[in-house]
């Protein structure tokens, strides 16, 4: 019973060890973790436009959901590092805190592709995007979201960072990063209890990982905050 335990913890080192390892290597870090993600999304949404007929809008509008599938994941992974770190400490999130940039720029590449099919049928169908009467409120809200995400992926990049006051740079990318997220997932949300009949169990999927990625925010926070009164 005694040998089998030093045999186990022996075992247990060596996995997390092998983990480490392997989620240092140069293909799943970076750049390199970024362009793992983007080329097969790319290649997917491709794919899916191939197979519509992209004068048709409702098609347009199809691509606008398809991008949106691919990148709202990113988001909430992002949202939810810091949280997991604080949370769960080991190998994996480490690993996901030193590629934040890089799961930040996986959602800021998903939604290029979302830009472009919103701007295709602004202009490719402006008949059709201007008569329906919530195209133009949906657009002021999406607006404020876009120029966020902009500069958050501006600033990502170091020689820019470098460039900015330290308080200024975490006060950008922190109300942001919540802001995105309140977009996102209140966008869910107000599919679910407005739209009811038309959902699908993406949408589901997608609302409820969202309230997880709160709640992880919170019981991070509640976690820190008993640290500090326990001192």
């Amino acid at each position: 019973m005694n040998s089998a335990k030093p045999a186990s913890a022996g075992y247990n080192l060596a996995m997390k060890q092998n983990l480490a390892a392997f989620l240092k290597h140069k293909a799943l870090n970076d750049w390199n973790l970024f362009l793992l993600v983007m080329t097969p999304t790319s290649i997917l949404i491709g794919m899916q436009m191939a197979s519509v007929d992209l004068s048709v809008p409702e098609d347009v509008k199809s691509m606008i959901r398809v991008s949106v599938l691919f990148s709202v994941p990113w988001l909430y992974l992002a949202f939810a590092t810091s949280s997991i770190q604080k949370l769960f400490p080991g190998v994996i999130s480490r690993y996901l805190v030193r590629n934040r940039r890089s799961i930040g720029l996986c959602f800021s590449g998903g939604m290029a592709w979302q830009l472009l099919f919103i701007l295709w049928l602004i202009i490719g169908h402006t008949d059709d995007y201007l008569g329906n009467p919530n195209s133009i409120p949906n657009l002021m809200t999406q607006i404020p979201g876009y120029l966020l995400l902009i500069a958050m992926t501006v600033t990502s990049f170091i020689p820019v960072r470098r460039k900015m006051d330290a308080k200024h740079w975490r006060m950008l990318h922190t109300v942001g990063i919540y802001f995105l997220w309140g977009t996102v997932w209140s966008t869910y949300w107000y599919e679910l209890y407005y739209y009811f009949e038309y959902t699908v169990l993406m949408d589901y999927i997608y609302y409820w990982a969202g309230f997880l990625v709160w709640g992880l925010r919170v019981c991070a926070w509640g976690k820190q905050r008993l640290r500090l009164a326990a001192r």
